[in-house]
């Protein structure tokens, strides 16, 4: 009987530890900061999140692990898709690069259909919150800085999610 108690205290210490637990912050970088900051850097970032309808945006699977593009605006408002016959004019508005695993934890984002629109992006928030296209969030994550890009280019990791 002892043995079966050790043994069911064993899958349950182990159930509980496979939890995912919020990381330490990041450092708080303004948005249009962040690829000043080191590669492999902890950074936290506020910002409205967004799925950029673009020409390189899109999910993969790397490792076995799917992840997706979002982007995180400065401002609520909401930037133009990407149109080949209509080149954007003006610069585009401020924003940092997000790599988000797809899963159901604080971080993670919901897996998206073959055929979506921006009401199917739902990132995962402390406390089973969720976030939609467009939703005021806190993001933690490692910061990947790409080597040799001019003007500088990043982007954010994402390991932790909360409202913003």
């Amino acid at each position: 009987m002892a043995g079966v108690r050790k043994s069911l205290l064993l899958v349950l210490g182990l159930l509980v530890g496979c939890g995912k637990s919020a990381p330490a912050p990041g450092k708080a970088v303004a948005i249009e900061n962040v690829c000043n900051e080191e590669d492999g850097a902890r950074v936290r970032l506020t910002g409205h999140l967004r799925y950029p309808r673009g020409l390189m945006s899109f999910c993969s699977t790397i490792g076995g692990k799917q992840t997706c593009d979002l982007s995180l605006y400065v401002g609520p408002e909401k930037p133009a898709d990407f149109n080949v016959m209509r080149p954007r004019t003006g610069p585009e508005p401020l924003h940092a690069r997000l790599s988000v695993p797809v899963g159901d934890a604080p971080g993670e984002m919901a897996d998206l259909p073959k055929k979506f629109s921006a009401s199917d992006v739902v990132l995962h928030l402390t406390d089973k919150g969720k976030a939609s296209d467009g939703t005021r969030v806190t993001i933690d994550g490692k910061l990947s800085v790409i080597p040799g890009s001019t003007p500088k280019s990043c982007f954010v990791n994402v390991e932790w999610a909360s409202p913003g």
